[in-house]
């Protein structure tokens, strides 16, 4: 079973995953770490040299690869990974998606001081955390199950996920 955590940068899905994959003793990917050992360059990188459409496109290849394998693991992904149509398909029919969010401010808080987060590269990284929100909102709530972030400890969050896949069947429908 594949568990694909999405969402918003800053939600928690890298920090979340990590704790879930290691208390259902799963393998834990990244996207985002994932693209950096293919290509041997950081996402900043990516995007300064080729651009947001390149670094989409390894993004989509890479999802693919991994929901192939089928294996037991809990897959953080990018904030960006719902913007194409194929790979919002592709978690939902081949893994349990579980969309974790947060308010705008909150997000803020928690990227403000992050230098490797290369779309809060502008003069106003709030009201950039804003306009992305409300862009990929109608994407974000394709997904049904979905876990508030705000003011929660990442054990908290896991445990919420943990306690609702108690519900669910192998294809993540509830029993």
């Amino acid at each position: 079973m594949i568990i694909s955590l999405i969402g918003f940068m800053g939600t928690g899905k890298s920090a979340v995953g990590k704790e879930l994959a290691e208390r259902l003793n799963y393998q834990h990917l990244d996207t985002d770490r994932e693209i950096e050992k293919r290509t041997g360059r950081s996402i900043p990188e990516i995007f300064e040299r080729e651009g947001e459409e390149y670094f989409r496109k390894l993004e989509s290849e890479l999802l693919k690869d991994i929901l192939e394998d089928n294996g037991e693991i809990v897959l953080s992904t990018g904030g960006g990974i719902v913007l194409s149509p194929l790979n919002r398909k592709l978690l939902k029919e081949k893994s349990i998606p579980v969309l974790l969010e947060a308010g705008a401010r909150e997000i803020y808080e928690r990227v403000k001081n992050d230098t490797h987060r290369p779309l809060l590269r502008v003069s106003d990284p709030l009201a950039e955390i804003e306009n992305l929100l409300a862009e990929r909102k109608e994407y974000y709530h394709e997904f049904n199950l979905r876990i508030k972030t705000d003011g929660l400890e990442i054990e908290e969050i896991a445990e919420d996920i943990l306690d609702r896949l108690e519900f669910l069947d192998e294809e993540g429908m509830r029993k």
